[in-house]
Order: C-alpha cells, then structure tokens, then sequence
C-alpha cells in the first residue's frame, strides 16, 4: 500500500481557461531549491517549479515558472486575457502522459 502513495500523478492537472480556450501550454511540475550560505549557517528553500514543455497555438517566452502566488495570478491572469488553458504534468512524465496531457488540451467544442 505505501507504494501506491508514492506513485506520480497519472492525470494530467488541467487550469486556467477551461472551456473557449483557444490556445495550450503544457508544463512540467518539479521543485527547485536555493541553497545560501552565510559564513557559519546554510540555508535551503525549495519552492515549486512549472517548466516549459510545449504550447499550442500560443508563444510562452519563460522557460520557467516559479510556483510563487504572483506567478500563478500573473498565470491565471494571462490564461484569461488570452484564452489559454494550463495543463501541467509530473517532472518525470512518460510519453503517454504528456499524450494525454495533449489531449487535455483540446477544447470540449472541437
């Protein structure tokens, strides 16, 4: 039974404009972690990341997202202005996720 707790997503997370969208971009869901030293003391944070994959029908210019709130509004923000549909995956995605991730992607009215 632990195992199965510790198997990644099978779905693909689908957000933003959900319905009408015109547009796709899918990402990759990972961490990232910023190490800093302090002559006597380290510190570690790790923070979510979204890395680029690929889009349709859109031009995504980062190649990383930090999953910070203002990204995720700016994100949101920008799913609605230009009609955009997120779906993110795992970092470490097969290739019959990041199909189904593709299909997500679709539109219910195509």
């Amino acid at each position: 039974m632990a195992l199965s707790a510790q198997k990644p997503a099978t779905e693909p997370v689908v957000w933003g404009l959900l319905s009408g969208n015109t547009s796709c971009v899918i990402f990759a869901e990972g961490h990232k972690t910023n190490f800093r030293f302090y002559g006597i003391a380290a510190t570690t944070k790790t923070v979510g990341k979204l890395t680029f994959v690929e889009a349709q029908n859109y031009t995504f210019d980062q190649k990383e997202v930090l999953e910070t709130q203002e990204a995720m509004n700016s994100l949101m923000q920008t799913a609605y202005k230009d009609h955009v549909k997120f779906v993110k995956i795992p970092e470490k995605y097969t290739p019959e996720l990041l199909e189904k991730a593709r299909k997500s992607c679709k539109s219910e009215a195509q």
